[in-house]
């Protein structure tokens, strides 16, 4: 390697921020392998709870400049979104879009209860 005398960034690169996140995303949720970790799927439908979320946030918190917040995550919820957050891009799409799903889910869950409380069928 070649000496530049220019020094190394403090903030891993987008790489490295992946394999650490897989990695704590691994740990957390007792995986085997941070392979196993997938990368577009919320951190609660992956097994994760609120409380192993406070876990993630301290095995992440020390990745970032110090400012990461546990709602952060909540807002972040996917490794790919975590990793963007991380490496200062934030993500917000992925955040909007995964918001966007929720919605969705409870929007049709609420229309079936409606429905199951008539004795209708939802569908």
């Amino acid at each position: 390697m070649k000496e530049t005398g220019v020094a190394e960034a403090a903030v891993p690169g987008e790489e490295e921020l992946l394999a650490r996140v897989r990695q704590a995303w691994a740990e957390v949720l007792g995986l085997g392998e941070a392979g196993e970790v997938p990368l577009d799927t919320n951190f609660l439908d992956a097994g994760g709870s609120s409380m192993l979320l406070i876990m993630l946030w301290e095995e992440l918190n020390p990745l970032s400049s110090g400012g990461l917040r546990v709602s952060d995550l909540f807002q972040h919820s996917t490794v790919n979104a975590q990793v963007a957050l991380l490496a200062g891009g934030g993500d917000h799409e992925a955040t909007r879009v995964g918001a966007r799903d929720r919605g969705r889910l409870l929007d049709r869950s609420r229309a079936g209860r409606s429905a199951s409380d008539r004795g209708e069928s939802a569908l």
